[in-house]
């Protein structure tokens, strides 16, 4: 951008420009996290609850059984289990949270895992309508504000690729860059790809028919940024109930495994 903006005389456009990008960047990053701040929050307060009920609750539980000298249902033996692998074998959570680190950071480096991992997102169930707004919206802004200085179009696409971040999108954008170097236009050729929207495809279009294609593509990201916004308030409607009643199923199997042996305590001494 600075260079493009020194080379053309427009320096202080081109910062202006990357200062309003980054601010949209950052609000739509800042969006996206605190509206799934909840979902987390109450993950991880269930996994916490489950695991102070494991640690202190059920083996309580476990030596009164042991006295009652009662045949312990399914639920109960798993919860006994659990309980006694945290307990004593506790030391091996930390161990494998490491290695999954270092596992996902090595498969984050290496190519082949990183482009089935890229697609899995844009195929994803849930949340993959979500993740393609966010990658094409990311590429289209960086594509149109990079247009917007003077840059090659060529290399708009280049430098937009690597800010999406996704394998399959970096794929798409070569297969851009030979189009357009062939001779066809911009919004054309995003038309054979149905990872891009009509809300960008459309503002393509007419931007490039009136000469004003960075303009528009902008205005397709902004009003695809506000899709976005859209698509995540539905989704947090969708995963509260879903967490509750997860929480809830979680909840009653400790309590049912809790109480059944005392409840067939109870018929026995009837």
């Amino acid at each position: 951008m600075l260079e493009a903006g020194e080379s053309g005389g427009k320096l202080a456009e081109a910062l202006e420009m990357s200062a309003a990008y980054l601010e949209k960047q950052a609000d739509l990053r800042r969006k996206v996290k605190s509206a799934f701040a909840y979902p987390v929050v109450v993950g991880v307060t269930c996994f916490v609850v489950v695991g102070c009920l494991l640690a202190f609750v059920v083996p309580i539980f476990s030596k009164l059984y042991k006295q009652l000298n009662v045949s312990l249902p399914g639920p109960t033996r798993v919860l006994v289990s659990l309980s006694f692998f945290l307990r004593h074998w506790w030391w091996v959570i930390p161990i494998v949270a490491v290695a999954a680190v270092i596992l996902l950071r090595w498969l984050s480096k290496n190519p082949r895992a990183r482009a089935k991992w890229d697609l899995f997102k844009l195929n994803m169930p849930v949340f993959a309508k979500l993740n393609r707004m966010v990658v094409i919206s990311h590429f289209t802004r960086t594509f149109a504000m990079l247009a917007s200085v003077g840059v090659s179009l060529t290399k708009d696409l280049e430098v937009a690729s690597q800010v999406a971040h996704n394998h399959k999108l970096t794929l798409i954008a070569k297969e851009l860059q030979a189009a357009i170097e062939a001779g066809n236009p911009v919004s054309k050729s995003l038309k054979n790809y149905d990872i891009f929207p009509p809300m960008i495809t459309q503002p393509a279009v007419s931007g490039e028919e009136a000469g004003e294609l960075p303009q528009m593509l902008n205005k397709g990201a902004d009003f695809l940024d506000k899709d976005i916004e859209r698509t995540v308030n539905a989704l947090i409607v969708k995963l509260e109930p879903a967490l509750t009643v997860i929480m809830g199923v979680i909840v009653g199997f400790i309590l049912m495994g809790v109480y059944l042996p005392m409840y067939d305590y109870m018929q026995y001494l009837k």
